[in-house]
């Protein structure tokens, strides 16, 4: 046992130690400057903000200044930014207030530190709703596409108090995936679409008619290969967390009333309807003509008068 002359003596000897000849040590390494990030296309927002949460801070846009009724909070597809939405947020705004989040790693938020293995909905969740209690909004109609439309569904299962409304675009609704199934589906699956590094390449518009049904891939890819390329490290993490999440189970516990939309000619997602309109409580579902997975890009002149009825309780 170590008595206290032998601790006294022994800190004296480090305390000596540290105050000792200055050793010479290498110049730090010259700072390499960040890499810039595509910059998103602008669109019809009134303002910005930015919200430091555990982790990182949450970016977002808002458009309209009503704040008589709970605003409308839209979320972005996966690889996407809140730019996805400036074509609709004009007529969600009308007599609302409109707030877009750039998700967790995606557009303008940036995390703190190297992206995890997996980012989980929850993780996502949790951030959001401590955002809206840091702006004081205790109540909210969720409007989300793709990762931005489960991470719905999870928010409206776990607070179903804070979600008055909740639409779900062309989402990927599935049950829990084991984690060699997640690596197969995100590491073996997509591995064309990814560099050595994880960072995500150009994909062709033929991949979006191929996988999504895409009605107008000219028109959408180039900012699609921008909002990616912005994501970079944060795609394969985010999602690894839709694959290990059960949205089958969360689904069963959404209690407000949720709008499914799909695309016309959407490839992808019409699969998990009959589940999701099964599971779902308090359900109807919209089909938006001439247009694949991504409604509110591909044809968001249907779109909007759509999500706008909804959220207007028509």
């Amino acid at each position: 046992m170590i008595n206290r002359r032998d601790l006294a003596k022994g800190l004296g000897m480090i305390g000596a130690l540290a105050a000792g000849p200055a050793i010479a040590r290498p110049r730090p390494a010259t700072p390499v400057p960040p890499v810039a990030l595509p910059t998103p296309p602008a669109g019809p927002w009134s303002g910005f903000g930015q919200i430091r949460r555990g982790g990182g801070v949450l970016h977002y846009a808002t458009l309209g200044t009503d704040t008589s009724r709970p605003p409308v909070v839209v979320l972005h597809k996966l690889g996407g930014w809140l730019s996805d939405w400036r074509h609709v947020a004009p007529a969600l705004a009308d007599g609302r207030r409109v707030i877009a989040f750039d998700l967790p790693g995606h557009g303008g938020s940036r995390m703190d530190g190297a992206p995890p293995y997996i980012h989980t909905l929850a993780e996502t969740a949790a951030m959001l709703v401590g955002a809206l209690d840091e702006m004081a909004l205790a109540k909210i109609d969720l409007l989300g596409t793709s990762l931005g439309g489960c991470v719905g569904v999870v928010m409206a299962a776990q607070h179903p108090d804070r979600v008055r409304r909740l639409a779900v675009i062309s989402s990927a609704l599935g049950g829990r995936k084991t984690l060699a199934e997640v690596r197969a589906a995100v590491e073996e699956k997509l591995k064309p679409i990814f560099d050595a590094q994880g960072m995500p390449l150009p994909t062709p518009p033929e991949l979006l008619v191929n996988t999504f049904g895409m009605v107008h891939p000219d028109a959408i890819n180039p900012e699609g290969i921008a909002s990616r390329r912005a994501a970079g490290l944060w795609l394969q993490p985010s999602e690894r967390g839709v694959g290990v999440t059960d949205l089958r189970a969360a689904l069963r516990r959404v209690e407000c009333p949720t709008l499914l939309v799909y695309g016309q000619f959407d490839k992808a997602y019409p699969r998990f309807r009959p589940f999701a309109e099964a599971a779902l409580r308090d359900a109807r579902t919209e089909v938006v003509p001439n247009s694949g997975a991504f409604v509110i890009q591909d044809n968001p002149e249907a779109t909007a008068p759509i999500l706008k009825a909804f959220v207007e309780g028509a």
